[in-house]
């Protein structure tokens, strides 16, 4: 923090960026593990926002790209190996799991459609809404569907079926020290 990397990052070399990235991705895990909702949904928002936290991360390239096969062969070059690579779907379960915890109160709080307008979570929001548009809403099946019937549940007032479905996601086992995560995310 003192040297203002955060600021400067995107003139760094890619490399550098990818490890900055990686860096700031296990301090906001780190954030959720230690029940720190609010940190780790600030410090994961910037790598979710983008849409692309694969790529930013080196564990994946942009499909339809409008780059050269050298350009490409470089990205390739730059991924990491399979067994470096950090849980993307830990990552946006934790980061939605965070939004949600969030942002549910703040919405419930404020009183005009213009101060709902005004989201901390932009790709929580989105997911939101779409989950709202949906007439028929099945069994959820991923951990983004567990976490938009939670965020249903939780807004009309039944908390328990949100805990409930929250807890019941199996990705929580990948945590170390999983039934501590989960007692805290309960209460």
């Amino acid at each position: 923090l003192m040297s203002h990397l955060q600021d400067n990052i995107q003139h760094a070399d890619i490399s550098t960026q990818i490890l900055y990235n990686r860096t700031v991705v296990q301090l906001g895990l780190a954030a959720f593990k230690r029940g720190y909702i609010q940190e780790c949904q600030s410090t994961l928002n910037e790598i979710f926002s983008s849409q692309r936290p694969k790529e930013l991360l080196a564990q994946g390239t942009q499909r339809y790209s409008q780059t050269s096969p050298e350009q490409e062969a470089l990205e390739k070059r730059r991924l990491l190996p399979f067994h470096m690579h950090v849980n993307v779907d830990l990552l946006e379960t934790v980061y939605l799991v965070s939004c949600m915890l969030i942002e549910l109160p703040l919405l419930a709080s404020l009183s005009t459609d213009e101060e709902k307008r005004k989201a901390i979570s932009r790709p929580f929001r989105r997911l939101l809404e779409q989950a709202d548009r949906q007439t028929f809403m099945g069994s959820p099946e991923s951990a983004r569907d567990h976490i938009m019937q939670a965020s249903k549940a939780m807004r009309t007032g039944d908390w328990e079926k949100a805990r409930d479905l929250i807890l019941s996601m199996k990705l929580w086992s990948l945590l170390d020290d999983s039934k501590t995560i989960t007692e805290r995310l309960a209460k």
